[in-house]
């Protein structure tokens, strides 16, 4: 049986794609397990090589390989199907997908957010929550194909120690408090928040003792490209931030600010830097859901002093890209966001209500520090939005439910699953 996993950006290959092909391999081990890249605004152009490393994945296929087979039948290299097979759509260009299965005659399945182009071809849609399933339905998908199934993003989140191995481990010393940094998943947008995070740092250490600062990098960046995102040359004079220098030492990979502050680089055990953690800076996106999973406050930042560079949920980055209006259409997310009480990460979004800060628009390094110095200033709403936070996101088993799904569509026995049988 082939498992043909379709799936675009960092976020999306990462967060939703990594789980599901780890599933798939201990449900199915005898399965042969593919990636295909799809099309997508926000990709950092290493999908294909860091999914090709992932468990169970046979191979990833480029995006180039993939439109080359949609467009000519041309087959990417060792790919070639059994015949008997399953396409589970993970993110990405939805009729990418739909064409991709049409092209295999393998039944598709869609883990959505909304998304119904070509419904009638899908064999079931797996959503996170009751929201999306009623929004699905109310489009005019049959409510017997749309399926509960829980946020597949916590799915892949396992750390290899306790909290106390993974401190000694980071180096965090009795009565030092580690904070987090995550600087994002592309080049693009690491070049604006890596320098805007180590000002937010410097600035923390002038008003907080006893802090530790571990930088975790994204696998789609890799270290080759350090250098040039930490030098802080690209977008000086339009984002609040600061250089730092790499220090390549036998030691571990570190960075020092232009204002001293000494920042550790995790390459390797993010999960573990995160079980260590007192609380965490980052982006909206899957590490939000991580994060919560774990029980770690953060603050979600989305500065929009570079238009293009940061993702803004909701805004197609081909139009931010836009010459003169990409801003606009930035700007006007932002007041939708506002007016309608939406949140920008998941975990507040499935808890109905602000339990972890969140800060957007054209920022400064302190709009970020002030919620930080809060946080680390009050235990007892640490151990609350922490508490929060894990009830927000549930527990895990989403990608065991997206394989059994694509069994019982490869099997032809959707209706079975659905009652039990």
């Amino acid at each position: 049986m082939d498992i043909v996993l379709v799936s675009s950006s960092p976020e999306e290959v990462h967060g939703l794609a990594r789980p599901v092909a780890e599933k798939a391999l201990s449900m199915l081990p005898a399965a042969d397990i593919w990636m295909f890249v799809s099309p997508g605004g926000y990709a950092s152009g290493r999908e294909a090589k860091v999914a090709s490393t992932y468990p169970g994945v046979r191979r990833a296929v480029s995006v180039r390989e993939f439109l080359a087979f949609l467009a000519f039948g041309k087959r990417p290299s060792g790919f070639a199907n059994s015949g008997s097979g399953i396409v589970i759509h993970l993110g990405g260009n939805l009729w990418c997908s739909v064409l991709l299965s049409r092209r295999l005659r393998y039944p598709l399945v869609v883990y959505t957010d909304r998304t119904i182009l070509g419904a009638k071809t899908v064999s079931a849609f797996l959503v996170e929550d009751e929201r999306i399933q009623a929004s699905l339905i109310a489009k005019g998908v049959p409510a017997e194909r749309v399926r509960l199934i829980g946020n597949l993003m916590v799915d892949g989140v396992r750390a290899g120690m306790d909290r106390d191995q993974a401190r000694a481990y980071l180096g965090v010393a009795n009565g030092e408090r580690l904070v987090l940094l995550f600087p994002g998943t592309r080049v693009q947008e690491a070049a604006v928040m890596a320098p805007f995070l180590f000002r937010a740092v410097e600035l923390l250490a002038r008003v907080e003792r006893d802090l530790k600062f571990v930088l975790c990098l994204s696998p789609f960046i890799g270290t080759a490209s350090l250098d040039s995102i930490f030098s802080y040359s690209k977008h000086r004079g339009k984002i609040d931030g600061s250089s730092a220098i790499l220090q390549k030492s036998a030691g571990p990979l570190e960075a020092v600010t232009a204002g001293g502050v000494h920042v550790r680089i995790e390459t390797m055990k993010r999960y573990e830097a995160m079980m260590a953690a007192d609380i965490a800076i980052c982006t909206p996106g899957p590490i939000c859901s991580e994060l919560a999973f774990l029980g770690i406050p953060y603050v979600a930042a989305v500065p929009l002093n570079v238009p293009t560079a940061v993702p803004f949920p909701g805004v197609s980055p081909f139009l931010c890209s836009l010459p003169f209006v990409g801003e606009l259409f930035r700007k006007r997310a932002v007041e939708q966001v506002e007016e309608s009480g939406r949140f920008l990460s998941v975990p507040n979004a499935r808890a109905e209500k602000l339990v972890a800060p969140e800060v957007v628009g054209h920022l400064r390094a302190e709009d970020v520090v002030i919620p930080c110095v809060e946080l680390l200033g009050d235990t007892a709403r640490r151990d609350r939005i922490s508490r929060e936070l894990r009830e927000a996101m549930g527990v895990a088993g989403a990608a065991e439910m997206v394989v059994r799904t694509a069994i019982a569509a490869n099997r032809g026995t959707l209706q079975a699953i659905e009652k039990g049988q």
